[in-house]
């Protein structure tokens, strides 16, 4: 589609998307589906126009308007750390050729929120992560019990983004999956209404469809070998009124070195993201294992400019790859459970660069306690 027209018809709420659902059996009896950005708008609390009978009686329930209630009380602090993260975005990263660039965010989860707050003028989004993208629920066919159930499940899944900034690997598998909601589209369509993006279309996304084939067959056959979890992809394309487009591609698949023998040109779509700004959050520190050498080596050769806390690539690795790091915030050892991704050398160059600049912000594993560590590194050769 013509970009201005893209533009006029997201900002006049007249683009009718598809969503992504899954088939009905029998098509013609089924209920229409409702418009994405409509059911992102209700299940983020907002209020939406008047009009449609599904909604309207969907939102008349003491379930959605607890849910509202329950949404702008946290959305109000959330709003306080955002602006401050943008006042240090605005001061700190500035990206001369951003309206071109593609965000890299490995092991995400649904953050959009982070990655839209920090990088907003980039146009593409890249997402990888373990967990499934899921769809978005299908309100129409939702009784009030049902619709109550759903927007409990949804703060419960939204409840570590936003008191503690940051997704709980371990509560995802059950956030994620509950009978109401499936993947992280729902939360990521939660996050982009209250953020004030709209959104176009929610369409699956299938880079390589000849190795699903492949894999979806060899689940049929016993003794055939097939990946631990299966590629799934989604394409959200969404905007601001009166803004340029922009696109989130999700991709969940296990992205060791074992497993992506399974997709062996997925590196490839990721190298092919140039030019790249590359963001790692509260990774658990996944890039300091041998195991995921290859996505490593990948990040660092496709970026160019790199944001991320301690949990991302190691210091070391940067430093020594000729890269001008600069920091922010305290360097805080990890957790007993994840000491050995502890950086010596991190943590003296810390005590060495003189007065660092300070986070008022919570980011990553200890922005609780106001020991957030940021480091903005940048390739000079």
């Amino acid at each position: 589609m013509h970009r201005r027209r893209f533009s006029a018809l997201l900002a006049g709420g007249c683009l009718a998307p598809r969503a992504f659902a899954s088939t009905l059996p029998d098509a013609a009896s089924a209920p229409l589906p409702l418009d994405p950005d409509l059911v992102a708008r209700v299940i983020a609390g907002i209020a939406p126009a008047r009009g449609h009978p599904v909604v309207d009686r969907l939102v008349a329930t003491a379930e959605w308007r607890a849910h509202r209630e329950w949404v702008q009380a946290r959305w109000a602090e959330v709003t306080l750390r955002l602006d401050a993260m943008k006042r240090w975005r605005d001061a700190e990263l500035r990206i001369a050729d951003a309206p071109r660039r593609t965000v890299v965010y490995p092991f995400s989860g649904p953050d959009f929120l982070n990655a839209d707050a920090m990088f907003p003028s980039h146009p593409r989004l890249l997402f990888f992560s373990l967990e499934r993208p899921g769809r978005l629920p299908e309100l129409e066919r939702l009784d009030a019990v049902q619709f109550g159930r759903l927007l409990a499940d949804l703060r419960f899944a939204l409840s570590d983004i936003f008191e503690r900034n940051y997704f709980i690997t371990d509560y995802m598998t059950r956030q994620l999956t509950s009978p109401y909601v499936k993947g992280s589209v729902p939360v990521m369509a939660v996050m982009m209404a209250l953020s004030g993006q709209r959104i176009a279309s929610i369409e699956p996304l299938d880079p390589f469809p000849a190795l699903s084939r492949e894999h979806a067959v060899s689940e049929l056959r016993a003794g055939v070998g097939r990946p631990r979890i299966p590629l799934r992809g989604v394409r959200i394309e969404f905007g601001a009124p009166g803004a340029a487009p922009r696109t989130l591609d999700y991709f969940s698949l296990d992205a060791t070195d074992r497993e992506l023998r399974w997709y062996p040109q997925f590196l490839d779509l990721v190298a092919a993201a140039r030019p790249a700004t590359v963001f790692l959050k509260s990774a658990s520190y996944l890039l300091h294992d041998r195991q995921f050498s290859a996505t490593r080596e990948t990040l660092m050769a496709t970026a160019d400019v790199v944001v991320q806390d301690d949990t991302g690539i190691p210091y070391r690795r940067l430093h020594d790859g000729g890269w001008a790091v600069k920091l922010y915030g305290v360097y805080t050892p990890p957790l007993k459970a994840m000491r050995y991704a502890a950086q010596p050398d991190l943590e003296a160059a810390y005590r060495s660069s003189g007065p660092v600049p300070g986070l008022d912000f919570p980011f990553g594993y200890h922005g609780r306690d106001g020991r957030s560590a940021m480091l903005v590194a940048r390739r000079e050769r």
